[in-house]
Formats: C-alpha cells, structure tokens, sequence
C-alpha cells in the first residue's frame, strides 16, 4: 500500500471513530494558514489543509501561505489572534520574547532519540504548559504540536570544533546562542526563511541552524554553504498549530475535533517524509554540491549539554512559572531516561 493510500485509510479511521459525516457542497469557512517556514514547504501544510478538507467534507478549506507573504514571522501569533489570519503554525522558540517558556524548544542536545522527545512533549506535559502560556498570552485556541523533522548547523566553510565558530555570526536561536557566544565569541541573529540564502551569499552569516539536511536542501541552502554539523543537536523540532480564539470557540463541535485530529495526521506524513528524505538530501548535499559532512567532538558535545543543564535549572527556570514548571517536567525525564 503506498504512504498515500496509508495516510487515507488514517484518516478515515479517525473519521468514522468520531462518528463524523461526511458533506457535499460549498465550504462553509475559507481560511488562511501562514506558516513561518519557507515556500519550499508549503507542501506540509497543503497536505494539512487537504486532511482537514476531507476529513470535514469539504467544510473548511484553508489556503496555505508561506513565511512573510502576509505578515513577518514575529507578527503571526499577532495577526491571528487579531483575526486578520485566521490559522498559524510556528516554533515555541521564536515566540521567546513574548512566551518565555518557548525558549525550550531551542535547547540543544536534550535527547538521544524521537521516542524520548516524544514523552517529553507528550508525556511529561510540556504540550500543555506550552498550551497553556500561549493562550493565556494570545487570543488563540492551540490545535496541538507535532514533531518534525532535525536540527543542526550549517556553515560557509568547513567546521569541526566549537572553536572553528569562533567570530561566526550565525543564524540561531537561544539558548544556543547565547552558548556560542560564551564559549566562542560567536554572534548571532534571527532571520525569517526567505532571508538566509541572500544573507549566506553576502556573508552576512556564516551559519544557519535550519531544520535538518532535508529543510536546508529544500531551501537551497547547500548552494550557499560548505559544511554540515552533526552529530544533531536537536531529535526533533516541535512546532505547533493555532487558530483565532473567537473562530475556534464558534464552530461546531465536530470540526473542532477534525482540525486537532487533522495536526496527529499531518505529523505522520511530516515525519514519515523527512524519515524518508534526510539520508538522501545528505546524500546529494555531498555528491553534488561539494558541501562536507563533519562531526563536533564528544568533548564539545558534553560541553554544550552541560550548558543546557545549567541553563535549564538556573536561568530558564527563574524566569516564569511556566519555565519553572517545565523545567521541572524536563529535568525529570532527564533522570528518568538516565541522561542525568
């Protein structure tokens, strides 16, 4: 059976379990989505707006923009909580400055593998304190998160140690950053998707953190880059999708189950695909573009993991209740997969 004939029977499932119907006719809600990722991406959330269409016979239908092609990537959770968009899907982490706990997402080197990223999202309750910081800061209704795909660090020349960064401006977000830039003097700064290739070709940065080999080749970022860092220092991502409150809050019952079911689907196809694609985009990455594939030493591994540590029990932890609560849940699944 093909992953496309899988992900229907899925969704049908889902379908016929919650007792929903099926409705012929004209959309009853036409929607926007802005994401914060690059148009090379569109396809992820095309598919969600494709399973939320099927799933609510032909209800809702949602069209799919981009990063900045209607609001810069700061302005989303503004813009759909103000209802100008009416469905958003970006990072914790780039919500820092307004939600503090969504720094977490950034930390890196937290898991060894998916599965313990999965129970600390969904297990040791950091979707719900995420949940529930977004939605008492914006008027949103928080559909639910997902796991993507990796992140690591690409570079303008060839790295091998943290000390190969030293003086790098590069595009990353904290806590990273502010590792980097304590132990290297490395600089940082933050750029929507649709800037980091210009910025790479002028070298504006020297390196971006941008998903994984499969993100970075679909943006074209290997034409503008040399060398790619692993071991990654991120499992897994973990983004989320929001609607306007007042929107939310007047739908019927049925379609607001659809749409929170539509995001458990979507991130079967998005991790199925960048299972699927990763090895190959390392692949090409090298075979045809010349870029190199190096490894940061266990050394600096440790040191970094370290900071995390620290970082999670003295700074994160102080600055809200949130960050105290998901400190807490965070430290103890370190314990509990023994990586304390």
């Amino acid at each position: 059976m093909s992953c496309k004939n899988t992900l229907q029977v899925i969704v049908l499932a889902m379908v016929l379990a919650l007792g929903f119907s099926f409705h012929a006719g004209a959309a009853e809600y036409s929607w926007r989505m802005q994401h914060s990722w690059g148009a090379a991406e569109n396809h992820h959330f095309e598919n969600f707006a494709k399973v939320v269409n099927e799933m609510s016979g032909g209800r809702i239908e949602i069209k799919v923009f981009a990063d900045g092609e209607l609001v810069d990537v700061e302005k989303i959770m503004d813009a759909v909580a103000a209802g100008t968009i009416d469905i958003g899907h970006t990072h914790p982490d780039y919500q820092m400055g307004s939600v503090p706990v969504g720094e977490l997402e950034g930390a890196p080197f937290l898991w060894d593998n998916m599965e313990q990223e999965f129970a600390h999202i969904f297990r040791y309750g950091i979707a719900d304190i995420y949940t529930e910081a977004f939605e008492k800061r914006y008027k949103i209704s928080v559909l639910g998160f997902q796991l993507c795909d990796k992140g690591t660090l690409a570079f303008t020349k060839e790295v091998n140690s943290l000390e190969d960064m030293k003086g790098m401006n590069i595009n990353v977000q904290d806590p990273y950053a502010t590792f980097l830039h304590e132990l290297v003097g490395a600089s940082s700064v933050y750029m929507g998707a649709e800037e980091l290739y210009t910025s790479l070709s002028r070298n504006v940065l020297q390196g971006v953190e941008y998903g994984g080999a499969k993100a970075m080749y679909d943006m074209s970022l290997p034409e503008v880059t040399k060398s790619f860092l692993l071991p990654y220092h991120q499992v897994a991502w973990a983004p989320f999708y929001f609607i306007n409150k007042n929107k939310f809050e007047k739908l019927p019952d049925d379609l607001k189950a659809i749409l929170k079911k539509a995001v458990d689907v979507n991130t079967i196809y998005m991790m199925a695909f960048y299972a699927e694609k990763e090895q190959e985009a390392l692949r090409l990455m090298q075979e045809k573009h010349g870029m190199k594939v190096t490894h940061l030493p266990e050394n600096d591994v440790k040191i970094l993991r370290q900071k995390t540590i620290e970082w999670l029990t003295n700074d994160f932890a102080k600055k809200d209740p949130y960050c105290k609560k998901a400190a807490d849940a965070t430290l103890k699944a370190l314990k509990d997969f023994g990586r304390l």
